[in-house]
């Protein structure tokens, strides 16, 4: 079933000034699935993400042209798509039948796993235009750590002085997105070019996530408030904005590609997860 709604979306600042920008929005859900995350998306209008099926197991997807298509790594007891660029290239992660966690990539139609060199588990969360994946690994003592994948060769990246790191996005000119934990568990969110870090903090928010990061610029992802309730958000030169989707419990976005439009997936008051697309007006 879809659900489309037009909600106007407020900006969050420290002052009484308020930008609306409109925002229509779809749920979009695996036929027969239990569960549905859209998880990254590209300029062509293509989708990856995640469903359930009705016994609980977990299978990547690509929507192309309105058809879904299913994506399981060979041998894989689960499965999750979670990038895609604009060639159709796909990275995500899947466990093996001893539950643990690899990367892989799809490429016309071949699968390639890799790990994170001595690492206990690695996974991918986006891939730029290039072929650059970004994700995370846990290292031996049981520390996640961001990485970069760049012509085979990996890199780590970590905000300097926090416990445990991940990157979650990449665009066409470099730009990472990720987010770190304090020593109280809260999460921080960061953009890193060019060797430096930069913050990304929602106004009163107690941990913020970006997820996602487009050409422009754009940020996609979510925070919670001091009332612990996750919501959805978009950061322009505008500036921070909520996305929620209508009605919704919690609202995570997760993708965002060059035109500004949204993947993700929400709650809703039954508790199901479902997917979503925010077209900007």
């Amino acid at each position: 079933m879809k659900i489309t709604a037009l909600v106007t979306v407020l900006l969050l600042a420290a002052s009484s000034a308020v930008a609306q920008v409109s925002y229509t929005f779809t749920t979009v859900d695996v036929p027969g699935s239990i569960f549905t995350r859209m998880h990254g998306n590209n300029e062509q209008g293509d989708i990856v993400g995640l469903f359930d099926d009705v016994r609980g197991v977990g299978h990547g997807f690509v929507l192309h042209n309105g058809t879904f298509t299913q994506i399981d790594f060979p041998a894989s007891t689960f499965t999750s798509a979670r990038g895609i660029n604009s060639t159709g290239q796909i990275a995500g992660g899947y466990a093996d039948v001893n539950n643990i966690d690899h990367g892989f990539l799809l490429i016309n139609g071949q699968y390639t796993s890799f790990d994170y060199p001595g690492s206990t588990m690695t996974d991918a969360y986006d891939i730029d235009d290039a072929g650059v994946v970004v994700g995370d690994y846990v290292d031996t003592v049981g520390v996640l750590h961001g990485f970069v994948l760049h012509n085979g060769i990996f890199k780590t990246i970590d905000l300097p002085g926090s416990p445990t790191n991940e990157l979650d996005g990449i665009n066409n000119t470099g730009v990472l997105t990720g987010s770190a934990t304090d020593a109280n568990g809260l999460s921080t969110g960061f953009l890193f070019f060019h060797g430096k870090f930069r913050l990304v903090r929602v106004p009163k928010a107690t941990s913020t996530s970006p997820s996602d990061i487009n050409d422009a610029g754009q940020i996609s992802g979510f925070y919670t408030d001091v009332q612990s309730v996750i919501h959805g958000f978009t950061r322009t030169s505008a500036g921070f904005q909520i996305l929620d989707f209508p009605d919704a419990t919690q609202t995570l976005p997760l993708g965002i590609s060059n035109s500004g439009m949204i993947v993700g997936d929400y709650v809703d008051a039954s508790s199901v997860t479902h997917g979503f697309v925010a077209a900007p007006q």
